[in-house]
């Protein structure tokens, strides 16, 4: 497409000089002929909210699992914001040694020195107990692959309810996407009897395709057994897709800030008002467990 350049003219010089010109980045679509209204999202009723336990006034232990690219960093930077918001004071935690995407956000982030499975398991076994005794709140980063909490459920069977008795209600969130791989973490660690009354699997609405519905993307996932065994003993949370997301990531900030253009360079009109309707839809989709937020 040319560029089309407006010119303006000047009193003074009695010359036209031209006015700031318009370059979209984005070149011009010159592929075959696509039925675009058929790829428009579909107008879909909002899911149900289903109610978890109440955990209101409890000191809590938040951890969350997923496979990569699932939406496990931005659901814990959300109620980590959430947390701080309503001075919480929990411990921010990332222990995935190959990617520590949590950290990237908040300065003060717990991280073991050590990246040996033995070395973080002490640690985890650690920052538990510490929580313990200092009545003291956590959201932990698991990481895609990890292994460690897994191996403290092993190791100590009956591991949620023993951290429960000792006044620290454990919560699990487990983030999914539309593979039935993405059930692996869940039902490793269900199978090694780490099953907290608090548990949650959060459907990340990112990995639905344009065009199609929650129930023709998650169609296969949440017909398996292992995953409606889990969500009998659970909760369902619909996540909603960020919008902003790449401007967001490029940013490297906060949502609070950015929706409060307290960053820079700000948001842009339609990425912000993209950022505040998904900051509302955070609210309303997880309403049936915000009392495990810390």
């Amino acid at each position: 497409m040319p560029d089309v350049t407006p010119e303006t003219h000047s009193a003074k010089s009695g010359k036209v000089k031209p006015s700031a010109s318009f370059k979209p980045a984005a070149k011009p679509f010159t592929g075959k002929d696509v039925d675009f209204a058929s790829l428009a999202p579909q107008t879909e009723a909002e899911p149900a909210i289903e109610q978890g336990v109440d955990l209101a006034g409890q000191t809590k232990i938040v951890f969350a699992a997923g496979r990569g690219k699932t939406g496990k960093t931005t659901l814990l930077r959300w109620i980590a914001e959430i947390s701080a918001q309503e001075n919480g004071h929990a411990i921010l935690a990332d222990i995935d040694p190959s990617n520590a995407s949590f950290s990237r956000y908040f300065s003060d982030v717990a991280r073991p020195e050590t990246d040996s499975p033995a070395g973080v398991t002490r640690w985890l076994q650690q920052l538990i107990e510490h929580c313990v005794t200092e009545r003291q709140s956590a959201i932990v980063d698991l990481g895609g692959g990890d292994t460690t909490l897994r191996t403290l459920a092993t190791e100590m069977p009956g591991l949620a309810s023993h951290i429960e008795a000792a006044g620290l209600a454990p919560v699990m969130l487990y983030m999914l996407g539309t593979q039935a791989e993405d059930l692996t973490p869940a039902l490793t660690l269900s199978a090694r009897g780490f099953a907290p009354r608090a548990q949650a699997l959060v459907l990340n609405e990112v990995a639905i395709d344009a065009g199609s519905t929650r129930a023709e993307a998650f169609g296969r996932i949440t017909t398996l057994p292992g995953f409606l065994a889990l969500a009998n003993a659970g909760v369902r949370v619909w996540m909603p897709r960020l919008f902003a997301a790449e401007a967001i990531e490029a940013r490297q900030c906060r949502f609070f800030d950015a929706r409060d253009g307290k960053v820079a360079p700000p948001l842009g009109m339609f990425d912000a008002a993209r950022l505040r309707a998904w900051l509302e839809a955070m609210d309303r989709r997880f309403a049936g467990i915000s009392s495990w937020i810390p």
